[in-house]
């Protein structure tokens, strides 16, 4: 594998990142995952909602005081995927606050002034998207309802994942690959996904998102490209009741496109298969991004 740290390109076994980066003493570090896929008709590949992503980790890396411009990976991006051959990807981006210098305390919790950040990216092979935007059905997952024990500050994609990391075990003890997290009794989003659930309210259906102040919460890139293409999802506060009597429950990501949850704590959502509106809006979002509605 083919890596990208601080400027270079190298084999993974060649890349040397410092025990005393702020990223691996603090936790100090913001993250990107995106997807790259060949569009049709095209050669090269391209990133999924780039923009947006570049965007959300600026957002971060300012809120982090860290300084560094995520615009600067696009080209390297496309440089590592071809030095792997590999146009249809995974891609980790990852920008920590640096590694203090020979003169510095190596665990002052204000950055040191003139610190260089630590800037890192891999990629790792996935399905061809225009494959399974033809199949036309959704993945699917059984998640729980588990309350959110994270930090508040939610819109921040920080490394410091120790919340999720201890939520999954709970799902996978519980024989469920991911969780609905709720705080205050309200629905917030998953593991690495925010959540879309279609609810019967005031006598009609509707498919609901929660919007992106009713909790602390991450602005997803595959969420408001959703929005984007299916005009029909409202954004509201969602309460956590209103899990248990959902018609559908669907976890929505970078790799997780639209997936429906078939079971949710051991229950059966609907019929247990993917739902009419987990099809549809899977359709829709492959649509878009093989039409480039998401540039």
């Amino acid at each position: 594998m083919i890596v990208y740290l601080n400027g270079r390109l190298m084999p993974l076994e060649q890349a040397r990142i410092s025990p005393l980066d702020r990223g691996f003493i603090f936790g100090e570090a913001i993250y990107e995952g995106l997807r790259a896929f060949v569009p049709p008709g095209a050669r090269e590949p391209r990133i999924v909602g780039a923009r947006l992503h570049a965007e959300r980790m600026n957002a971060g890396l300012a809120a982090a005081g860290i300084g560094f411009n995520a615009f600067t990976l696009l080209e390297p991006t496309l440089e590592m995927l071809r030095a792997n051959r590999m146009p249809e990807a995974f891609v980790y981006w990852q920008v920590s606050g640096g590694t203090p210098g020979a003169g510095d305390p190596p665990r002052y919790r204000v950055a040191p002034a003139g610190i260089e950040p630590t800037v890192f990216m891999y990629c790792s092979a996935q399905p061809a998207l225009a494959g399974l935007g033809g199949s036309g059905s959704p993945p699917r997952r059984r998640v729980i309802v588990a309350q959110d024990v994270r930090w508040m500050l939610g819109q921040m994609k920080s490394t410091s994942l120790m919340g999720n990391v201890h939520v999954a075990r709970l799902a996978a003890a519980a024989g469920a690959d991911e969780a609905v997290l709720v705080r205050d009794a309200k629905v917030v989003e998953g593991l690495a996904t925010n959540v879309v659930m279609v609810v019967e309210r005031g006598g009609r259906e509707e498919v609901v998102t929660p919007t992106l102040d009713s909790a602390p919460m991450l602005a997803g890139v595959t969420r408001r490209l959703l929005l984007d293409f299916a005009p029909e999802i409202v954004e509201r506060p969602v309460l956590e009741v209103e899990v248990a009597t959902a018609r559908e429950v669907m976890m929505v990501g970078t790799t997780t496109y639209v997936t429906a949850c078939t079971h949710v704590d051991g229950r059966a959502v609907g019929d247990g298969d993917a739902g009419p509106a987990a099809r549809r809006l899977f359709a829709a979002l492959m649509d878009g991004i093989l039409a480039g509605r998401d540039v």
